[in-house]
């Protein structure tokens, strides 16, 4: 009885070891082909849908996200958890539109100064549209690192990438700074 005991606690060891190295590992992102994707930031219609955290010492934001980009537009669509906190930000050159549903409002000016001050938390809007396709926002200089790049005091890594059409783009990146920090994760991609 006892043989068979061991026995069966011999195969199931093996069973689960076996079945435990078959399982991929997920490999950190160490040489991140920002040269290779260069051409991405002529990207001029896209889409996207996923999750969005924001957070500095003060205050802290988490909403599902999506975000239409063309040419002369970003239409941005922040939900709160359990569909709380509906805010719509539409952005055109020269003018901010800030929708919470209630009251809509239209200002003037510096793009992401206008949107870090309506959320609490800076979100770099005109280098995000950049940064979510896997690219550096061409204005700026850059500083590549593994697994990313370093932008105007930002620390921007990708985490995971996925396949869109014939693009290889971000699943998971984050973005640091001082002590903001944003991550996102991307669910899914149109690009047109």
């Amino acid at each position: 009885m006892i043989k068979n005991e061991v026995l069966a606690i011999l195969f199931f060891s093996v069973f689960a070891l076996n079945a435990c190295s078959v399982l991929p590992e997920k490999q950190p992102l160490e040489a991140y082909p920002l040269a290779q994707m260069q051409h991405l930031q002529k990207q001029d219609n896209w889409y996207f849908e996923g999750r969005l955290a924001l957070a500095n010492e003060k205050d802290s934001i988490s909403a599902a996200i999506t975000w239409r980009h063309q040419p002369a537009k970003d239409n941005i669509e922040l939900v709160g958890p359990l569909a709380q906190g509906r805010v719509v930000i539409e952005v055109t050159p020269g003018r901010v539109m800030v929708d919470d549903g209630d009251n809509p409002r239209e200002y003037q000016g510096e793009v992401d100064e206008i949107v870090s001050r309506q959320l609490g938390v800076e979100m770099p809007v005109d280098a995000l549209r950049f940064w979510v396709l896997g690219v550096n926002d061409p204005g700026w200089p850059v500083v590549e690192q593994g697994g990313g790049f370093d932008q105007e005091g930002w620390r921007i890594r990708f985490k995971e990438m996925q396949q869109v059409q014939a693009e290889r783009l971000p699943k998971k990146l984050s973005a640091e700074k001082d002590k903001t920090k944003i991550k996102l994760i991307v669910d899914q991609w149109e690009l047109s």
